[in-house]
């Protein structure tokens, strides 16, 4: 599972705004160090580790709506769900995929033709979800998603903008 960074420089008599600003920064950083690898596609624990990672970086922003300009801090925050939506739906694919295949073991030889169709019909399903995954990532290079959220961050949070 994904390892929670420390976060230095905050205590107790951190400005919220920077607080939550560096929570949401450090978030989306741990998210990104799996990026590679969930685009690549061999080791399903890095879209596993993304997509935990979608999902903590989605708790802070959900804490953090009325820190930032509603109207462009809602797109960012959008776009993160709509991220941890896509990963999900690959993720999910390779859950039902580990179960299958342990229910497989467990079953009678006579049933595994119904459970391999299953499988067949899933890794169809999970490679049209990983075309739409990568196409979101396509999306998000093309908008620079990346270097306008951490200029905004910085914009808002730190007043660097």
């Amino acid at each position: 599972m994904a390892k929670r960074d420390r976060i230095d420089g905050l205590s107790g008599s951190t400005e919220y705004r920077f607080a939550i600003g560096r929570v949401i920064e450090t978030r989306f950083d741990e998210m990104m160090l799996h990026r590679a690898g969930t685009l690549l596609g061999r080791d399903p624990e890095q879209l596993h580790d993304m997509r935990v990672g979608s999902r903590r970086l989605r708790a802070a922003m959900d804490v953090a709506t009325d820190c930032f300009p509603r109207r462009r801090y809602g797109y960012y925050h959008q776009t993160i769900k709509r991220l941890t939506d896509v990963l999900g739906g690959v993720r999910d694919c390779d859950v039902l995929r580990e179960t299958l295949v342990a229910y497989r073991r467990s079953r009678p030889t006579a049933e595994h033709p119904a459970i391999n169709r299953m499988l067949r019909d899933l890794r169809v399903e999970r490679d049209a979800r990983r075309i739409d995954m990568i196409a979101f990532f396509e999306t998000l290079d093309a908008d620079r998603f990346d270097v306008r959220f951490r200029g905004f961050l910085a914009e808002y949070s730190r007043g660097e903008g």
